[in-house]
C-alpha cells in the first residue's frame, strides 16, 4: 500500500493567494479585518460567519487555508471550531484574533489546535503577514501575553530572569507545566522535538534549575495570582 504526500502549496501570489475565512460576531470587525487582509494581493477573504454553527458549515464548504476566529461567539466557544475540524482531519489552520491577553487564554487556544494567537490591535497588527506565516506552516503567538508572567513574578519579589522570556519560551513553559512531553509541545507549537528540548534546556539554565520538573513547578508559581498586599502594614 502506498501513501501520498500532502499537496505542495504553490508560492503565494495573486494567482495562488492564501484563502481566508473570518469568524466574528461583529460585522464591523469582520469588515475591518477583511480590509486589512485584502490590501495584500497574496491574501483573499473567501467567506465570513458570525456564529459557531455557521462557521463550521462555512469552513467545511470552502476549505480555506486559514480561519481567523474570535473565540467569543453568541452560540458557543469559537475554540470548538478548532477542536471539531482538527478532529475531523481538516487541513485548515486557525488563527485566534482576540482581546484576551491572559496567558491561560493563549494556552487554551494552543491546546485546541490553533497555530496563532494575536490581539485585536488592528491599528498596529501585521495581520496579513501572520496569516501568510500560518498558511506556510509556522506559528504566531502574541508577544503581549509574555509580560503577564513577568509582572506576576515581580509581584512576588522574584527577580530571576522572567523578564527575559520570549513568547515561545513562555508557551513552552506553560505547556511543560501542563505535563506535555517535548514531542507533544513540538506538535502544538509547530516545532521539532529537538528545538523544544533546546528551549527547555535553555529555560532551566536561565532560571538556575537542573530538572524539568522544577521548571514546571516554577511555571505554576509564576502563573498563579500574586498575593494581595491590601490591608497589610
Amino acid at each position: 500500500m502506498t501513501t501520498q504526500s500532502p499537496p505542495v502549496r504553490p508560492p503565494l501570489s495573486r494567482r495562488h493567494p492564501v484563502r481566508v475565512v473570518l469568524i466574528d460576531s461583529d460585522r464591523s470587525v469582520r469588515a475591518a479585518v477583511a480590509d486589512l487582509l485584502e490590501v495584500d494581493p497574496a491574501v483573499s477573504v473567501v467567506g465570513e460567519a458570525d456564529t459557531l454553527d455557521r462557521a463550521l458549515t462555512l469552513v467545511a464548504g470552502t476549505k480555506p487555508d486559514v480561519a481567523v476566529i474570535d473565540p467569543r461567539l453568541p452560540d458557543g466557544d469559537g475554540l470548538d471550531i478548532c477542536r471539531t475540524l482538527r478532529a475531523g482531519g481538516a487541513v485548515t489552520r486557525f488563527l485566534i484574533l482576540t482581546a484576551d491577553i491572559e496567558p491561560g487564554a493563549m494556552l487554551a487556544a494552543v491546546d485546541a489546535g490553533a497555530a496563532g494567537y494575536i490581539l485585536k490591535d488592528l491599528s498596529e497588527l501585521a495581520l496579513a503577514d501572520a496569516v501568510k506565516a500560518i498558511a506556510a506552516g509556522q506559528s504566531r503567538l502574541e508577544s503581549h501575553t509574555a509580560p503577564m508572567l513577568m509582572r506576576q513574578a515581580r509581584g512576588r519579589g522574584d527577580h530571576r530572569p522572567a523578564a527575559a522570556l520570549t513568547t515561545t519560551e513562555m508557551a513552552v513553559m506553560l505547556l511543560l507545566a501542563d505535563g506535555l512531553t517535548d514531542q507533544q509541545i513540538a506538535k502544538r507549537l509547530v516545532l521539532t522535538g529537538a528545538t523544544v528540548h533546546g528551549y527547555v534546556t535553555r529555560l532551566m539554565r536561565k532560571f538556575g534549575l537542573d530538572d524539568r520538573g522544577l521548571l514546571a513547578a516554577h511555571t505554576e508559581q509564576l502563573r498563579a495570582p500574586a498575593p494581595s498586599t491590601h490591608g497589610t502594614n
